[in-house]
């Protein structure tokens, strides 16, 4: 588009030497001219985006074209912009396709030519009746009109609906460039960041990124970035979201990444798609990749609890004792007896957690209501465990365990807030087929991990043995 903007600019440049100075100044600017002469297709830009001229300007031409009326060039301009997004798309209608493509094909005007590729590139998707069609007339047609439209197509196969964006995003990728700042480097500067070919060479780079051509993991993050988001942080595209979360998580799959990476990874694709234990809706698509972020998150729930509280104990005694709390829960997530990790907060814990693990990071908080007094730094981790669920409290509070999930009692994982109440059994110690609360007595002599060990044992039939947890 650069080129032809020059190129206009220095047509009428050349119009002008030798008139006199009245004759020179035009009645609008020569960048106003310029500007109408590359992009002047019939219908202003306000019109190509007004769905309801869009739709009656389709209406009336379709007779006239399925009728073989003759049509004014600024009529067929219109017919152009009326190919694909109308309300009843003349692409759809192969007379009317025909009819459109034959007289760009057979025009002495350039213009019609040139609004033909320009609504291919605006209006792009691989699926649009007709593209096939309108793409080799491009193909042909760029050789004959020569100058950038031929080099578009010599140098990247532009008009060629599957390598041209493949070819773009491979030069993307090379520059490392988002794709509209690539097409703006080839001259296409007028050309929507929105546009469907700008679509299509975004679905390119990040099914390449998802196979692996950037191996770096924090530049492909950024990368992704640049590709998929706005200046706002908003997605692009809506419907890439397969394309995204494969860029984003298919290197990961066989081979995990060091933790610190792999928070900053779910932080991120958190922020897309939210939470997928809380919100599972738009992860069905790609389910490999959602059972991995699952377990992602579970191990990141019992890094939450066992880090974020560990900030919080002051007291040496507790200190200690959280070692070996820390110990056992993570040789329990080690032998697989771990399905699903939720953890509560007080205050100081969300407010920790979210420093230390991103604004994205899901947790729960606690409601006034209960009847245990909740302090600040207090916080509870919830565990899926074979049928049952773990509630352990954090600090000096005992873990409770319930054999059987399905009981009504049982706290359900995933919701966004629980009263205290809603995470115990009971105040005291007690211990019966159905449930377990157990003070974490005697951590040196692994006292209560023994009893939590045998409990989970029978509702999941694995077997923590003391030197997994010593």
């Amino acid at each position: 588009m650069i080129g032809l903007f020059r190129e206009a600019c220095t047509g009428m440049t050349a119009r002008a030497a030798g008139l006199s100075g009245h004759d020179v100044i035009p009645k609008h600017a020569f960048v106003h001219e310029a500007a109408r002469s590359i992009g002047a297709t019939g219908i202003d830009d306000a019109t190509r985006h007004d769905v309801v001229s869009i739709n009656e300007i389709a209406a009336r031409l379709l007779p006239m074209l399925l009728a073989g009326d003759a049509l004014s060039t600024k009529e067929l301009r219109d017919a152009i912009w009326c190919l694909w997004e109308a309300r009843t798309p003349l692409a759809d209608h192969p007379a009317a396709l025909k009819r459109i493509v034959e007289e760009v094909d057979r025009s002495d005007k350039r213009k019609l030519f040139r609004t033909l590729a320009a609504v291919y590139l605006i209006q792009f998707r691989s699926d649009r009746p007709g593209l096939e069609v309108v793409s080799s007339i491009l193909q042909r047609g760029s050789l004959r009109w020569g100058g950038l439209f031929a080099s578009y197509q010599t140098d990247h196969a532009l008009y060629d609906p599957v390598r041209g964006p493949k070819n773009i995003a491979a030069l993307a990728l090379r520059q490392t460039m988002s794709p509209s700042d690539t097409m703006r480097s080839l001259g296409f500067g007028a050309l929507d960041a929105q546009s469907g070919f700008t679509e299509a060479i975004t679905r390119n780079l990040l099914v390449q990124l998802g196979d692996g051509a950037e191996p770096d993991h924090m530049k492909r993050l950024e990368m992704v970035k640049s590709y998929a988001l706005d200046s706002r942080n908003e997605l692009v595209f809506k419907g890439l979201d397969l394309e995204i979360a494969e860029a984003l998580i298919k290197p990961f799959l066989g081979k995990s990444p060091e933790k610190a990476i792999k928070d900053i990874f779910l932080n991120f694709i958190v922020s897309i798609f939210k939470d997928p234990r809380t919100y599972p809706g738009r992860w069905e698509r790609f389910p490999q990749i959602k059972a991995l972020i699952v377990s992602w998150l579970t191990e990141q729930s019992l890094r939450q609890f066992l880090d974020i509280v560990g900030l919080t104990v002051k007291d040496p005694n507790d200190a200690q004792m959280w070692r070996y709390r820390r110990a056992f829960w993570e040789a329990a997530h080690r032998k697989g007896i771990i399905r699903g990790a939720w953890v509560v907060f007080a205050e100081d814990g969300a407010r920790l957690a979210r420093n230390r693990f991103g604004k994205s990071v899901d947790f729960a908080t606690f409601v006034g209501a209960g009847s245990k007094q909740v302090q600040r730094t207090h916080a509870v981790l919830l565990l899926e465990v074979g049928q049952g669920i773990v509630a352990d409290w954090s600090h000096n509070g005992k873990v409770n365990i319930w054999s059987d999930a399905s009981e009504r009692s049982a706290p359900k994982l995933y919701q966004r807030s629980y009263s205290s109440d809603d995470v115990m059994i009971a105040k005291d110690d007690t211990e019966t087929s159905r449930h377990l609360v157990k003070t974490h007595s005697s951590p040196k002599t692994y006292s209560w991990q023994r009893t939590v060990a045998e409990r989970i044992y029978r509702m999941t039939n694995m077997r923590l043995q003391p030197s997994d947890y010593k």
